[in-house]
């Protein structure tokens, strides 16, 4: 099932052709199951008990995508979505995939400068918001000059449009067809989720309709009727559960609650969830909880993992309350939108990735650019089997997220076997993963080296099992400065998001290591940071 060869040193998997047509897109390919049984309830929302059967969404679907047309977009035009998974989130996606006008998807937390970062990239001609951003979005789009209608998808705002307003019935909507895009699925765009890249901040990655109809596709081996996942679709997991219930007649529940471990058995527990979806960073504190001991699992079949490393510990401990059931780890990354590699249902607990999914190819690089052998460390590249579609108005970081013979680099550093597992060792990209939040160190960085008294501040993150890292600032300051490490932390907390704080601490050093050529050695810095993380925490300061 996989070959190595032993010149070019790839690694490639067994090939599988695709069951549908090159022109169908993830539109099409979606209704064409919500319409096959379109009694069945494919969600159930947790927190006010709101249903929709596979035929009301294709009706709504196909009602936005009429209206949304009539509001002058056009194919390609993009519309921005920042939301928690409230009812109609699902119904706007579905019909943009059906109009071809991408969704360009946010974090519903983000704040006004992080939004105005993403939409000056997608610029949407319509942004779909909750009532409790509406605010933020407005200004982030004010300081871009973009003048985009602003709409609520959670509940009514007085005076402002609510989404419920885009689905009245339309003349001839029985005989309504989806036109076809006049080109291959894989050259139109399906949606713009985020991404950080390898190497900098948020950048808006355009995934095509084949990749989307892939990643509807990437579970459906596993055929159980319920599926739960707490991300927003500012995360491929969240994008993915929900092409699994608009493409499979999948049951996905939602809630726009955040992660709670109590929270999350009682989800299970009520709904008698089959298949779950979380980082590790929620399995971390689910299984510090005092609550899990009494929780009834017996349900759960498969729990999906993927996002950050899981240690065997994690998966050990995790497994041992899922009688019935099996993990499955995943190893992924937004711009290839399909899973990349996961592990096997039962498979012996280790710290394996997985094994490459189909249609794969995957070789290793060292600091040379020369490929390497199996079980020797370098950076992961792929060919996966349809390459994204690019940043948005980003042509730079496009033509850098590959090599010249468009291999996909993916920052990570890690190794390869003969049985085609993928085992991850480290990142070779600086950014740090804070509760699965990606934070690029350079933005940090940035602002901190602007701090009246920092001669020169280097940004890492601290390992962590609950958080994954723990953004921290080593710094050096200046002579005869007296700035404190407490006001560094202060003064990035006035300007950051939660996400982005450092929650490592800040720490004053007389000197960081460099490279012959003047760089920050990182690593070294991270391993400095870690010890004087842990000293802190033996002393009893954090």
């Amino acid at each position: 099932m996989y070959s190595f060869d032993s010149e070019t040193k790839v690694l490639s998997s067994y090939q599988l052709q695709p069951f549908y047509n090159h022109f169908v897109t993830a539109g099409q390919h979606a209704l064409h199951y919500l319409l096959r049984d379109p009694s069945k309830v494919i969600q159930i929302s947790y927190d006010d008990g709101v249903t929709l059967t596979a035929g009301e969404m294709a009706k709504l679907g196909l009602r936005i995508a009429k209206n949304v047309s009539k509001e002058g977009l056009k194919l390609g035009d993009v519309i921005g979505l920042v939301a928690k998974n409230t009812t109609y989130v699902a119904p706007v996606v579905l019909g943009s995939l059906i109009l071809g006008t991408p969704c360009s998807t946010l974090d519903p937390t983000f704040d006004e400068g992080e939004i105005a970062h993403i939409f000056k990239q997608t610029n949407p001609k319509i942004v779909f918001c909750d009532h409790d951003n509406m605010k933020n979005v407005e200004k982030a789009l004010q300081s871009i000059n973009n003048g985009s209608e602003v709409i609520t998808i959670d509940q009514r705002v007085q005076g402002v449009r609510f989404v419920t307003e885009m689905f009245e019935l339309l003349q001839g909507e029985a005989e309504y067809v989806p036109r076809n895009f006049g080109t291959e699925a894989y050259k139109a765009c399906g949606v713009i989720l985020c991404s950080s890249g390898t190497t900098s901040i948020s950048k808006g990655t355009m995934l095509s309709h084949s990749q989307c109809i892939i990643i509807a596709s990437a579970w459906s081996q596993i055929h159980y009727p319920t599926i739960f996942c707490f991300s927003s679709l500012y995360w491929l997991s969240g994008f993915t559960t929900l092409m699994q219930c608009l493409a499979n007649n999948v049951k996905r529940i939602i809630t726009k609650r955040p992660y709670r471990p109590l929270l999350l058995i009682h989800l299970v527990e009520q709904f008698r969830v089959n298949v779950i979806v979380t980082a590790p960073s929620h399995v971390a504190l689910l299984l510090q909880s005092p609550y899990l001991k009494f929780a009834d699992f017996s349900s759960i079949r498969v729990w999906i993992m993927g996002g950050g490393a899981a240690n065997t510990l994690i998966r050990k401990g995790l497994q041992d309350h899922i009688l019935y059931g099996t993990i499955v780890m995943t190893y992924g990354m937004t711009e290839v939108g399909p899973i990349i590699s996961s592990t096997g249902p039962f498979e012996t607990i280790s710290n394996s990735s997985g094994k490459l999914s189909p249609n794969f190819k995957v070789k290793i690089i060292d600091e040379d650019g020369f490929a390497l052998d199996l079980y020797e460390v370098g950076e992961i590249y792929l060919m996966p089997p349809y390459r994204f579609l690019g940043y948005a108005n980003n042509d730079e970081g496009t033509r850098n997220a590959f090599d010249p013979e468009g291999w996909l680099k993916t920052g990570d550093l890690g190794y390869l076997t003969e049985e085609g597992e993928i085992f991850i060792v480290d990142r070779k990209k600086d950014m740090i993963k804070y509760l699965n939040y990606q934070v690029a160190p350079s933005e940090i960085e940035a602002f901190v080296n602007g701090i009246n008294g920092v001669s020169v501040a280097c940004i890492v993150g601290i390992p962590d099992m609950i958080s994954g890292d723990l953004p921290a600032a080593v710094v050096i300051k200046d002579n005869n400065s007296d700035i404190t490490e407490q006001d560094i932390i202060d003064e990035v907390a006035r300007n950051f998001p939660i996400f982005k704080r450092l929650h490592g601490g800040a720490y004053f050093v007389d000197s960081l290591p460099m490279t012959p050529s003047g760089k920050i050695k990182k690593r070294l810095v991270r391993k400095m940071a870690a010890q004087m993380y842990k000293s802190q925490e033996i002393n009893g300061n954090y």
